[in-house]
């Protein structure tokens, strides 16, 4: 590995990297961990990645990754790549905004998003859950990625946006489904000349299409929740309707609407994502799947779900599923003035960001890093600059505790029930939706009863 230059020199100019942003940006897409493992072997822990978005410092080290997250909430600027994903999130999600916008905005949402209140949605988990396990015959091959897809959509559907109606369930169902689809075309993020109505064709104008008929849907039901009584319904929705700002004034509608967006594609495609490398993790080691049922076993024949969604075991388990397969590579700070960074000073504009994926690797860290072994989570606690599957400072991702619980639910209620055995010899590769880091081929199995 290259040598660093020492931590009490700073040197002008960005640290060293390659040219050509077109083609930088080509060989992340395709490779995310390949390539970064090969711009750390080749410059070192502190690299100047050129991008179709904007030029970037990345760090390889949880050291680098402190130091970004130490910085000053006002140091930085609108997140990286606003640009690119507010067409889909909307610009009133906490994704493009910053600053005091970003502040306030996030105080007022954050008692929305508190872990016990996230886990008041357990019911609906674990009803969504067994709705979908009821499908399943022995020696059935399933997708693990589509399984989850479908679990975690029948989730939103239900805890997160309150819709009960079967009908109007199946018309979300579709217009989410057909949103996402067009969505994870990783093209449209990283090359954003791509996002043109082109006559009206491609896959551009069909997300437009998708997404507006989806925010008419969101839109009535914002109208349904404002007339619903405040405390009736426990749905996410229900909540923000009802929430007020500092002033004693509403969210408005379309505050709303860009915040459940943002929560539906951070949320759905991220924690099914993330259970289908967990349960392939799973088949793969049995001698953790017998350590996770006897915890599972311990809190009773038929544990509610309340309960599952706050065991220990299942949440080491499902970070550790976060730790070995992050679902994004890295998060990123904008820094809007002279910033000196790992011993290079940084220009304004200039995008810092840390490795989730080398992070996550740190032996010294994570003894044994390529082992999947949940019982770390439970002999230490891990700073965000440590474990970074959430971001972390400031942009902490506000849908962790609603994913954590999630994913307890489904691995509680699923693993009892249910042996799933790889259909192949040779774990997944690492794929690629849109930002996202999915198994490739979706981690096919057999389903076997226990």
């Amino acid at each position: 590995m290259t040598a660093q230059m020492p931590r009490n020199t700073t040197q002008p100019g960005l640290p060293p990297g390659p040219r050509f942003a077109a083609l930088q940006t080509a060989l992340y897409m395709r490779d995310a961990y390949g390539y970064t493992r090969r711009l750390r072997q080749r410059y070192g822990d502190t690299v100047t990645m050129p991008s179709m978005n904007g030029q970037i410092v990345l760090t390889m080290t949880p050291a680098g990754a402190r130091e970004i997250l130490d910085q000053p909430i006002d140091h930085y600027g609108e997140s990286f790549a606003s640009s690119a994903l507010t067409p889909i999130l909307g610009e009133a999600s906490l994704f493009p905004i910053s600053g005091k916008r970003h502040r306030t905005e996030r105080k007022l949402l954050s008692p929305t998003f508190h872990g016990n209140r996230m886990r008041s949605l357990a019911p609906a988990m674990l009803k969504a859950t067994l709705e979908r396990s009821r499908q399943w015959c022995e020696g059935d091959r399933l997708v693990l990625l589509d399984e989850m897809q479908a679990i975690s959509l029948e989730v939103i559907i239900g805890a997160v946006l309150g819709v009960t109606d079967p009908e109007r369930r199946e018309l979300f169902r579709a217009a989410v489904l057909n949103t996402m689809n067009d969505a994870i075309n990783p093209a449209l993020i990283f090359f954003t000349s791509l996002q043109r109505p082109f006559g009206g064709i491609g896959p551009w104008s069909r997300f437009l299409h998708n997404r507006d008929l989806f925010r008419r849907l969101i839109a009535e039901e914002i109208a349904v929740a404002r007339r619903s009584p405040a405390g009736e319904r426990p749905d996410i929705l229900a909540r923000l309707a009802h929430a007020t700002r500092e002033d004693g004034e509403p969210f408005p509608d379309e505050t709303i609407r860009d915040h459940l967006v943002t929560l539906l594609i951070a949320g759905h495609e991220t924690t099914a994502s993330a259970l289908a490398w967990t349960f392939s993790e799973l088949s793969r080691n049995p001698d953790v799947c017998r350590w996770l049922l006897g915890e599972v076993s311990a809190a009773g024949p038929e544990p509610s779900p309340e309960h599952l969604a706050g065991l220990p075991a299942l949440e080491a388990t499902s970070r550790e599923g976060l730790r070995l397969h992050p679902i994004v590579a890295e998060f990123f700070r904008t820094v809007r003035q002279p910033t000196s960074f790992q011993g290079f000073e940084i220009p304004v504009g200039s995008v810092l960001a840390a490795s989730i994926l080398e992070i996550h690797q740190d032996e010294s860290l994570y003894p044994e890093p390529q082992t999947f072994r949940p019982g770390r989570f439970l002999e230490r606690k891990f700073a965000p600059h440590e474990f970074s599957a959430f971001g972390g400072g400031h942009r902490h991702c506000l849908g962790s505790a609603f994913a954590l619980a999630e994913m307890a639910v489904v691995i509680g209620t699923l693993l009892p029930r249910f042996h799933f055995e790889s259909a192949s010899s040779e774990p997944p590769a690492v794929g690629r939706r849109n930002v996202t880091l999915p198994p490739k081929g979706g981690a096919p199995v057999r389903v076997r009863f226990r």
